[in-house]
């Protein structure tokens, strides 16, 4: 039957549940960054909530003591957050010093808990996206990295990790995992130290005069590939009573002390960052324990 030969009431509902007006599917990864976007607004509320009585108490404060100055400098940020709601650190005063005190304290709160909720959930969202991307729903895998490029660059400034800084294995490869372009920012060039634990070891298969370790974290999967010279280090494989097989480490100057690890014993390597290419790599390294 056409639909305009329907009465009216009964086609105006036939139209609006028909195909072409449902509404569009969300994909799984949109719908999980979009429960962490509202744990993100919630977070802020609370903490903007307590600035807002903090504001009063300093108020309060000033007034007591007379100082007219302070209290005046005061009710000019509760007007103007009574009218913007938001706090960054463009709103930082210069004076008094006990307002902008309690400005960084709680823009710094909410930094860090706003980054935890993002931290949260960024392993579940890597996790679609790999799975996602096995199954060969391209697009949909497409999607949940967009979701994870915009939490990180919306909530999660880009802080460029500092020299002979310490790394979980874990962190820097869901780091990787997450946004590669944003991870290169912050480790790229980097001599850093990447702790984790020993899941393997060979030579090269392109240069024998390198040997490659691998560390693994915890759960987010992958490698982390160490590179070392063996001009500096020599390396060889012991074998024990039991089956089992240790890499020994030793200095090629045979000074320090030699190293013996078993796989999953925890290890820290300094080395260069060089981003990732199938793994993480970590290039011209040193072994520290």
């Amino acid at each position: 039957m056409m639909l305009r030969s329907l009465p009216p009431a009964v086609a105006a509902l036939a139209f609006a549940l028909s195909p072409a007006q449902a509404a569009p599917a969300v994909n799984l990864g949109e719908s999980e960054a979009l429960k962490c976007e509202e744990k993100i607004a919630s977070v802020r509320r609370d903490v903007l909530g307590k600035y807002e009585d903090a504001l009063s108490e300093l108020q309060t404060a000033f007034q007591k003591a007379a100082d007219l100055e302070g209290a005046l400098a005061v009710r000019t940020e509760k007007q103007r957050f009574a009218q913007d709601h938001t706090l960054s650190e463009r709103d930082y005063v210069t004076e008094p010093k006990s307002l902008r005190q309690q400005q960084v304290l709680y823009v710094a709160k909410m930094q860090e808990l706003v980054s935890a909720v993002v931290q949260e959930a960024l392993p579940k969202l890597i996790e679609l996206k790999k799975s996602m991307t096995v199954a060969g729903k391209l697009d949909d895998a497409v999607a949940v990295r967009t979701a994870i490029e915009k939490l990180q660059n919306s909530h999660v400034p880009v802080a460029r990790t500092e020299a002979g800084s310490v790394v979980a294995a874990e962190t820097l490869l869901m780091a990787y995992s997450g946004d590669r372009s944003r991870a290169d920012k912050t480790y790229k060039g980097q001599k850093i130290v990447v702790r984790g634990a020993l899941s393997g070891y060979r030579v090269d298969p392109a240069d024998a005069k390198v040997y490659q370790v691998y560390l693994t974290g915890g759960t987010s999967g992958g490698f982390v590939q160490c590179s070392f010279s063996t001009s500096a280090y020599r390396f060889r494989e012991e074998k024990n009573a039991f089956g089992g097989a240790s890499l020994v480490i030793n200095p090629a100057d045979g000074d320090a002390a030699t190293w013996r690890l078993q796989k999953g014993q925890a290890m820290d390597i300094r080395g260069v960052c060089e981003g990732q290419d199938e793994v993480v790599r970590l290039g011209r390294c040193d072994v520290l324990r």
